[in-house]
């Protein structure tokens, strides 16, 4: 009998160890990576926000940017079954018989950090934009305002508040016709009457083609698009081609910002506490007649990022930064979209800048 119950109880065990078995694969398969697969992405977007928003935040004070980037994330699940199986006799005819199992899932990730350093990252920070970026960014929905305040710094005789293009200026840049033209541009293409393109060119960079159409040139935007490129008021105006290089006929010359001078340009909408602008922290920039200035005037449609002692609740992005929380409003969707093209910029400069400095890879215990 004390055999015979000993074969059953046994062949009981291996039985419920194989359906422990096969439930703790069940639930490592595709159980593990609906879960892990959100997190790990919804961790990467959120922490690359917060990078870039520190980065902004380091330039307004004149301190030095720094890019750790995520370049992989590999991860390991282990599915551990244990049982165990305890026979307990009184008489010939009585036996007890005590099962135990259970499944043990672990994960086990490995993130590779990769900093963007070295000379080849730099020269990405520090080389202008590409007229083709600017296309590309066009075509992929980006307002053409939004694209030309943030990268450009001159189009024809209009600045772009070049001074701010680095570290904070004490003095008002130049910045209105500049900002006229744009918003000119943009109404003009939200009612159809203009189109960005490329015109390839053996001797150099690819020029930026403004083409108008037939019913629009002769607008009240077109004529004072003309006043303010110093183009003749005769000239019956196609289109404008705006050049890196050779300037002729309709042509005005073109010059992009650097990726490291869209961001010091953007730094400039970083609100510091008012205790660190009289501890002499950061540069106020003062007009004229000696008063501070207001760069909500330049940069507040483009980015707004507030400071405090304590971030509110409701933020798309947020960092503490020496003792101060900086943050973007998440109801604030001018800088919310251009925080995004900001972004798409530095994905396209850094993208063959990857694998220029140390590799550091993290394993984090998992349970």
């Amino acid at each position: 009998m004390d055999i015979l119950l000993a074969m059953n109880a046994l062949t009981g065990f291996i039985v419920a160890c194989v359906v422990l078995w096969l439930a703790g694969c069940s639930i490592s398969g595709p159980t593990s990576i609906r879960t892990s697969r959100t997190n790990y992405n919804d961790a990467i977007a959120r922490t690359s926000a917060e990078q870039l928003l520190l980065n902004l935040v380091r330039l307004r004070y004149r301190d030095v940017p720094l890019f750790l980037e995520v370049s992989s994330v590999t991860t390991t699940f282990e599915v551990e079954v244990a049982g165990g199986m305890g026979i307990e006799t009184t008489t010939p005819e009585i036996a007890g018989v005590d099962l135990d199992g259970r499944i043990t899932l672990s994960e086990r990730p490995s993130v590779t950090y990769l900093p963007l350093q070295g000379e080849m990252f730099v020269k990405k920070l520090m080389t202008p934009l590409e007229t083709e970026t600017l296309v590309l960014m066009y075509h992929s929905g980006w307002s053409l305002d939004r694209m030309l305040k943030v990268c450009v710094r001159r189009l024809g005789p209009l600045v772009n508040a070049a001074r701010a293009s680095g570290p904070t200026p004490a003095v008002v840049p130049t910045y209105q016709e500049f900002f006229e033209a744009a918003d000119l541009l943009q109404r003009l293409w939200e009612q159809g009457d203009l189109e960005l393109g490329l015109a390839t060119s053996e001797k150099g960079p690819a020029s930026l083609v403004i083409r108008f159409d037939d019913e629009a040139r002769g607008s009240a935007e077109v004529s004072r698009l003309k006043q303010l490129l110093g183009l003749p008021a005769s000239m019956e105006l196609t289109g404008i081609t705006a050049s890196q290089t050779e300037i002729t006929g309709e042509g005005v010359a073109l010059v992009t910002r650097s990726l490291m001078a869209c961001m010091y340009f953007l730094s400039q909408g970083v609100e510091p506490p008012e205790r660190d602008v009289q501890a002499g922290r950061v540069t106020v920039t003062r007009d004229d007649s000696g008063a501070p200035f207001d760069w909500a005037r330049i940069t507040g449609g483009l980015m707004r990022i507030r400071s405090g002692d304590a971030k509110p609740e409701e933020v798309y992005a947020s960092v503490e930064y020496r003792g101060t929380s900086f943050w973007i409003d998440d109801g604030d969707l001018d800088s919310k979209s251009t925080f995004a093209l900001l972004g798409q910029l530095l994905e396209l400069q850094s993208g063959s800048a990857r694998g220029s400095g140390p590799v550091l890879t993290l394993p984090i215990g998992g349970g």
